[in-house]
């Protein structure tokens, strides 16, 4: 299942940021995008722990948002266009069930890794051998696609009418 959907507008967006940029200098642009990055994503995340499965009650205390610059892996795919910072709402795999496990790789260096019986994110949204797809991420994300756009919209204008108010006063 593919999900897509389009926002017009984030070149020229793009564009007057990196000129703000220029004014108030790189690390205030930074903190207005990872802001608005984490005010956008904040009901996506709050859906997805409610959208999660409540067998255990595990999956939903360990979804959590992080708000980063894009990584390699990001950059490699089609929809990466110069984003400054990106909001990801994952689940981590680890669990009560979990095993931490310690090992020493090729350079001598001591590796921590997390070993569990199954990826039960992973295997709850799209399912696996033994029982089929129970999505909670998608339908969070699907629901609060126009909630994301306003939210991100808004919160980079407030940040930019702060900035305007400021001159005015300064």
């Amino acid at each position: 299942m593919t999900v897509t959907f389009k926002m017009e507008g984030f070149e020229e967006l793009i564009k007057q940021m990196d000129e703000l940029g220029k004014e108030i200098g790189k690390a205030k642009t930074d903190a207005i995008w990872r802001k608005a990055m984490a005010y956008a994503m904040q009901p996506v995340l709050e859906d997805a722990k409610s959208f999660a499965p409540k067998d255990t009650g595990e999956m939903a205390s360990r979804i959590y948002m992080k708000v980063h610059r894009p990584m390699a892996r990001d950059k490699q795919g089609q929809r990466y266009a110069g984003e400054a910072y990106m909001a990801r709402v994952t689940a981590s795999p680890i669990r009560s069930d979990s095993v931490l496990n310690y090992t020493v790789n090729s350079k001598g260096k001591l590796r921590a890794t997390w070993a569990n019986k199954s990826p039960a994110p992973v295997s709850q949204e799209f399912g696996n051998a033994n029982h089929g797809a129970k999505p909670f991420m998608r339908p969070a994300l699907e629901l609060n696609i126009p909630r994301v756009e306003s939210r991100l919209g808004w919160s980079v204008w407030q940040a930019i009418q702060e900035i305007a108010e400021k001159r005015k006063k300064g």
